[in-house]
């Protein structure tokens, strides 16, 4: 529900696309057109305000069910049928939540009717059991009495354990949330009335009544929804991907600008200067050093954090919003599958787009380290390497200006073709202005078809073509300047003078595989535009439903705890957490006590094992802590000398602020509590001015209502983190006035039947913040007693779920590169193929992280609330571990994507090939594997066997990669479970592998004499004098790889570095790993510094004190923890 305004925040990601456009256009026409756009005060002041065309028909649509609610409660049939229930029509229909989009809206309201349903069954049953028991305890012939101690009791047990289950199932179920809170409103309302009942016949009524409000509220939402400015939730997706379309081309337009902005040495300096390097590793600034200078590149860095920021966000709505929209009921055109397939495409580019930015952090870390070896630090040095790096930022200009505008017509075309966003205008007059370097940009001299129009995809080809054939200049330069002859008739010619030689080529490569990636990716997704158009798919409009299995996927999601965004989450009170499903396996721990069992009497006993478990579960706690701030006053109303209190004062509203307010942890609670406390003075206030404005005559006060209403919206639209005040300044609005009209329709005489006496509006209104207050102070309590569940934990559990995905990613990527080079994958696109398998188990992942990461930023912001009691919170430790992990994240995610969707086009060096004009080979979204592509019969013998060299070095590889796997599963438990790291830990060294091979290199020709059956010490299976073990067989993992023989596989990898091979299928794919693999390390080296800081280290350390003459053996019982 912290997205409520999901049409409105989608029409305004689309702001920057039009704002974009209407600048090409002032720019192309001329001044007039500048004037003529210029806005007049009205309009700037609503921009301001952020008062677009989705948020005023939000506003609109969100206030008119409880307007129309209460104005209908003026007729005097319906104020006479609900009598004193009247009030709950408006307010649950204001709990329906009219302005979601239709998908998630109609399950909302599935789930509601069937609460409802629920609730008025178990509510009559409670009733029934409660006069039974009056009757059973009265004795026969006796008068009838006001009170019955048995009846009060017996609605009190049903009352604490309906409120506990109702709980356990929001807690457990996150669809459940708002379904949840209508069943407790009514069983709230039914056992606090029960004690009253001394029939059956008027129980039967009483839920009656009940019944019939709520599914009426419910059905004056349903209409709204419908009906007054539908929206369905695949206009939600499609104005997300028009507003992700639009950062994403803003996104190009600031690498572009960032790339212009470094001088002729600022690249050198940004990439080579150690004091720079050392300073952004450690968190601080260059100011750091007295230079407060925001340099040009730096403000164009800062900027593309901030996009690559927002464009995060968004895909992490796309796809938390995207399975709604598969399941909506829609007239359009793009069906289910489109859907999937526009997605698939849009993440395509999104990743090796945003993947660009890392150039960011590649130049502040690829700086002058102290292990370079063979590094020559003479002034005459320096030089050339500035030299070197300047002309390679020289050369990487131009192709990208190239590349920069063809991606970013491209999306333009894709998103018109889908009509994501609206074909602009014809402007008369002059052509569209050239831009800069024209004659290099435009292939043909001739006019040129525009984005959108049919055609434009051959220019956009030729684009692509021109880019490919000038990208390869970058590294002919960079060769050309590093005097290395790529001759393959030359075999002594000296290899790279050192290793950053080497880690010099993986960068040129790293950055020639990203922009080659997205150029293809581009080019596939105006292909899927342009088939769209000619399939007559986007001609006409037709009923699109979801299919049968679709139903059941989204049934048995509804059951599930499955991701599930804000809205339906135990806190949807509190916008912005999102409640995230981490496996089966995470925190799953073994019980050491018992084995699995083996007889039915020990599966039988295992069953009752869980139910103790369930009762002990966090949900099951969570349901206790509500029944039990219920209950504190609860009790009151089935208490003899408090019942009529209890009536006359309305506490049940306090019942009913305790369902909607109680959250799990304590920093939304004082959070949640100051902001209804706050809420209700100002509905407070703007109820009496309401009132007494028109002195209470109900034309006036309906229209005012609405007005306030209307008014409230707009803060429930635009800032959703305060979102319990403004519900409870709705609901409160909606009960003090539906109340005072409530009476005006019914009479004072039927208004006090129930023993509730009328008071007026200046009276009501400040009793009703008093049972506020007192509800969510209650709810407060209970929030934080016993034990409370703080932010903070929430937080360290996220952050530990987090690295536990991440982890579970990389070995999807691990097992994604070993079946690419051993042939076993299969292709990415046929269903059932490993490719496709771990493709899927990938992006599952991803979506994850990309739910998680916005749900952490808003658990650290309402820790903030949270009374601090002994030590600070390390707030800025959690801060760099969340920032690390997300850079990992997205170093992981460009691996991934590389392995999965390796380039289809590979322009060969030696040979000039023209391929400005060339025909595309593969159809949209064909993708080989490394292996495919080897065993390709155009593929030469030399390629084949390199490529079997490859596969050889990547099994010599996995001890690497299990060490990264290994120690982000460690921090991870660490996290969640509090316990010190051990005092070592192997940690992955950056450049590792290059080291190896350039050893192995260098003493290439003695090692292929020796004997094939060599069993030295083979440092090559894991970097170190240790063994691997796999810990689920407890065997060496890499037994098999010694099968091999050390010799072989020595002088089958020994030459895989060699520049002579950067033409070889894989080996660019083997420099993003790589380049990957070194930024994965250093942040993962900061993680291990900033987690050992917060759980401590274990320490058996021993030292001798001479002042004492004693032995310090580390601390208590020998453990201690350092931060």
């Amino acid at each position: 529900m912290a997205r409520q305004g999901d049409v409105a925040e989608a029409s305004e990601a689309t702001t920057p696309i039009t704002l974009k456009d209407k600048r090409r256009v002032s720019a192309n026409g001329g001044s007039d057109v500048e004037e003529k756009t210029k806005p007049s005060q009205l309009a700037a002041l609503m921009s301001k305000l952020g008062l677009d065309v989705g948020t005023v028909k939000t506003m609109l649509k969100g206030s008119l069910p409880p307007t129309i609610g209460i104005a209908m409660l003026q007729a005097p049939p319906v104020a006479a049928y609900f009598t004193t229930f009247g009030y709950l029509v408006p307010i649950i229909s204001v709990l329906a939540m009219a302005v979601m989009p239709r998908g998630k809206f109609m399950m909302n309201l599935l789930l509601n009717a069937l609460a409802v349903c629920v609730g008025s069954a178990v509510s009559m049953l409670a009733l029934w059991s409660a006069i039974q028991a009056r009757n059973n305890t009265t004795p026969p012939g006796s008068p009838p009495r006001a009170y019955s101690s048995s009846q009060s009791a017996v609605c009190a047990v049903w009352l604490f354990a309906n409120i506990w289950f109702g709980n356990v199932v929001r807690a457990k179920l996150p669809a459940f949330n708002l379904p949840v809170i209508t069943y407790s409103i009514l069983v709230n309302i039914s056992a606090t009335f029960g004690p009253l009942m001394t029939t059956t016949a008027a129980a039967h009524v009483f839920v009656q009544q009940l019944l019939t409000a709520m599914l009426t509220a419910l059905a004056l939402a349903l209409g709204v929804n419908l009906l007054v400015f539908p929206v369905s939730s695949r206009l939600v997706v499609f104005k997300e991907l028009a507003g992700a379309i639009g950062l994403m081309r803003q996104l190009v337009s600031l690498q572009k600008a960032y790339l212009a902005s470094l001088e002729p040495d600022a690249a050198f300096d940004a990439a080579m200067d150690t004091e720079t390097f050392l300073t952004m590793a450690e968190g601080g600034t260059p100011q750091d050093h007295n230079e407060p200078r925001p340099t040009k590149d730096a403000e164009a860095a800062k900027a593309l954090e901030e996009t690559a920021a927002k464009m995060r966000e968004l895909s992490g709505k796309l796809h938390a919003d995207l399975p709604f929209a598969k399941r909506d009921l829609a007239w359009g055109k793009l069906d289910a599958k489109d859907l999937s397939e526009m997605y698939k495409l849009f993440r395509n580019v999104y990743i090796p787009v945003l993947g660009m930015n890392t150039i960011i952090d590649i130049f502040q870390r690829f700086s002058e380290r102290p292990d370079w070896d063979s590094t020559d630090e003479t002034p005459n040095g320096k030089d050339v390497e500035r030299h070197v790096w300047n002309e390679v930022m020289r050369q990487l200009q131009e192709p990208f200006e190239i590349l920069s505008v063809a991606i970013d017509q491209g999306l333009e075309h894709a998103a018109m073709c889908l009509e994501l966003i609206p074909r602009p205008k014809k402007v008369t007059g002059k052509a569209g202005k050239p831009g800069p370097n024209t004659s290099d940009i435009d292939i043909e001299a001739q006019q040129q078809p525009e984005p959108g129009n049919p055609g434009f995809a051959g220019v956009l080809d030729n684009r692509i073509q021109a880019f490919y054939s000038r990208k390869g200049e970058l590294l002919k330069k960079w060769v050309q300047e590093r005097g290395i002859s790529l001759d393959e008739n030359i075999s002594d010619h000296p290899y790279f003078r050192s290793e950053r030689d080497q880690v010099q080529l993986y960068i040129i490569l790293y950055m020639e595989n990203l922009m080659h990636a997205s150029g293809e990716a581009v080019q596939d997704l105006v292909d899927f535009a342009d088939e769209k158009i000619e399939d007559g798919t986007m001609s006409k409009k037709r009923l699109i439903a979801p299919t049968l299995h679709r139903l059941r996927k989204w049934f048995i999601a509804v059951l599930s705890d499955e991701d599930a965004s804000a809205e339906q989450t135990p806190d949807a009170m509190e916008a912005g957490a999102n409640f995230v499903s981490f496996g089966g396996n995470y925190n799953r721990k073994k019980n050491p006590e018992h084995l699995p069992p083996e007889t039915a009497w020990q599966r039988f006993g295992n069953g009752l094992r869980k139910i103790s478990k369930f009762f002990g579960s966090q949900e099951s706690a969570f349901g206790f802590r509500v029944a039990c701030a219920t209950m504190t006053i609860g009790i009151v109303a089935f208490l003899e000398n408090t019942q009529r209190f209890f009536m006359e004062q309305r506490l049940v509203w306090a019942l009913i602020i305790i369902t909607i307010g109680m959250t799990m942890t304590s920093g939304q609670s004082f959070f949640g509590f100051l902001c209804r406390v706050g809420g209700t003075i100002v509905a407070m206030c703007l109820s009496l001015i309401i009132w007494y404005i028109v002195g209470g005559r109900i034309p006036g006060v309906i229209v005012f209502l609405w007005l306030s209403l209307f008014i409230s919206y707009y803060f429930f639209v635009k800032l959703p983190r305060f979102l319990p005040a403004i519900l409870i300044i709705i609901i409160t609005q909606v009960l003090i006035i539906g109340y005072e009209l409530q009476v005006l329709a019914i009479g004072k005489a039927a208004a006090e039947r129930t023993g509730q006496p009328f008071y007026q509006t200046y009276l009501l209104a400040p009793y009703r913040v008093a049972c506020v207050a007192g509800g969510s102070l209650v709810a407060f309590f209970w929030t934080i007693f016993p034990s409370p569940l703080t932010d903070r934990t929430w937080v360290r559990r996220d952050l530990s779920a987090t690295l536990y995905l991440m982890a579970n990613y990389f070995g999807v990527i691990s097992s994604m590169l070993k079946s690419n080079v051993h042939g076993t994958a299969g292709d990415v696109n046929v269903p059932g193929t490993p490719a496709h398998q771990l493709f899927k188990a990938g992006r599952k992942i991803f979506g994850k992280v990309m739910m998680l990461i916005p749900s952490m930023s808003q658990h650290s912001e309402w820790q903030k609330w949270e009374p601090t009691v002994g030590g600070k919170f390390p707030r800025d430790a959690y801060k760099d571990i969340l920032k690390r992990s997300t850079r990992i994240m997205a170093y992981l995610t460009l691996a991934s994507y590389t392995m999965m969707h390796p380039t289809r086009v590979r322009f060969n060096y030696g040979e000039h090939i023209d391929e400005r004009h060339a025909c595309r080979p593969h159809p949209r979204g064909a993708s080989q594997s490394l292996h495919s592509r080897s065993r390709d019969p155009s593929v030469s013998t030399t390629n084949r066997e390199w490529m079997s060299a490859l596969a050889e070095f990547i099994d010599v590889l996995k001890p690497t990669h299990h060490t990264i796997l290994s120690t982000l599963t460690l921090l991870s438990n660490s996290l969640l479970s509090g316990q010190s790291l051990p005092p070592f830990l192997p940690l992955p060294r950056p450049y590792e592998m290059t080291r190896q091979l350039m050893r192995l290199r260098r003493s290439a020709l003695p090692v292929t004499n020796m004997d094939e059956d060599d069993d030295g010490d083979d440092d090559m299976s894991d970097g170190a004098p240790i063994r691997m073990v796999d810990t689920r067989t407890g065997l060496d993992d890499y037994a098999t790889t010694k099968r091999h023989g050390r010799a072989r596989r020595n002088a089958a990898v020994a030459n895989i570095l060699d520049p002579r091979n950067i033409e070889q299928p894989g080996y660019a794919e083997f420099a993003v790993l790589q380049i990957c693999t070194v930024l994965v390390c250093g942040d993962l080296e900061a993680l291990l510094t900033a987690v050992s800081g917060l759980v401590g280290v274990v320490d058996f350390c021993f030292s001798f004190i001479e002042s004492d003459s004693s032995l310090d053996i580390g601390r208590t019982e020998g453990k201690s923890k350092r931060h």
